[in-house]
């Protein structure tokens, strides 16, 4: 599998509104002159890059492009300030009980170990052109497509053990440099600062996936379709096969994991 094939499958697998974002930490900086995109001209919070690329844009970015501080704390290209490390900052606007979860929420976020020179953020379909691979790629939907992520996940490696969010430095934190450091997926409900500034959908939530292990979460999507969509779900699979020339024979019609499990039927809901 290649960048170009995993992009064709998943979005003929998940209904996505959204491209898949992927994000390449460049710790040269004659590497990052190099690579051809256009570097951001003004300020931008990363999470809004991450939201401009899942519409198509492509950008790089310094630390001088950075909008948001505690974005820039967790790409290591500003020092988290003492109230923030110590847990007092966030205390003080009552976002915690105290001082100690404060700081433990602080000491758990997983920031960047070494500052990069510059970040590139674009749609992940555009590194083909580059011929480069991201470091970590994000993706923004419903919460019934992250579901199946996970489902693909799941299906070569097992339960999700290492899931963490607490609503904050969601894009920034949760779904890059989690991954980033720990090679693992994490997913993220949002947080009210990017819901703010990157206009997200109400009902949009996110997945951090470590390159390392993208292709068998799009083959884990792939191969889990069958047993878990159901004939509705199947439908526009097969349409979006078809349209990227794929063979829609895969897709079995009536054919579910849980086929003959439930007495009773639907639950019956009265208006």
């Amino acid at each position: 599998m290649d960048i170009k094939l995993s992009v064709d499958i998943i979005e003929s697998y998940l209904d996505l509104d959204r491209k898949p974002v992927g994000v390449k930490f460049f710790f040269d900086e004659e590497e990052f002159k190099s690579f051809n995109v256009p570097q951001r001209d003004r300020k931008v919070t990363y999470c809004n890059s991450v939201q401009l690329a899942s519409k198509g844009k492509a950008m790089k970015l310094t630390k001088d492009n950075q909008a948001c501080p505690n974005g820039a704390m967790a790409l290591k290209m500003r020092e988290v300030p003492e109230p923030m490390a110590s847990g007092k900052a966030r205390f003080s606007k009552n976002i915690y009980h105290s001082v100690e979860i404060s700081k433990s929420i602080s000491d758990s976020m997983l920031f960047l170990k070494e500052e990069p020179y510059g970040i590139a953020v674009m749609p992940l379909e555009n590194y083909v052109d580059h011929n480069v691979e991201p470091d970590v790629v994000i993706v923004v939907s419903s919460p019934y497509n992250i579901m199946r992520m996970i489902q693909g996940h799941a299906y070569f490696n097992g339960y999700t053990n290492n899931l963490r969010t607490c609503g904050l430095q969601a894009v920034c934190q949760d779904l890059t440099t989690y991954p980033y450091n720990t090679k693992d997926i994490n997913i993220t409900l949002l947080c009210p600062g990017t819901r703010l500034v990157a206009d997200w959908q109400f009902n949009e939530i996110g997945i951090g996936i470590p390159f390392e292990k993208w292709y068998e979460v799009v083959e884990g999507v792939k191969e889990t379709a069958n047993p878990f969509e159901r004939n509705n779900m199947k439908e526009g699979i097969v349409k979006r096969l078809k349209e990227r020339g794929f063979d829609p024979s895969v897709i079995k019609f009536n054919q579910n994991y849980d086929d003959g499990s439930y007495s009773g039927g639907k639950i019956e809901i009265e208006e």
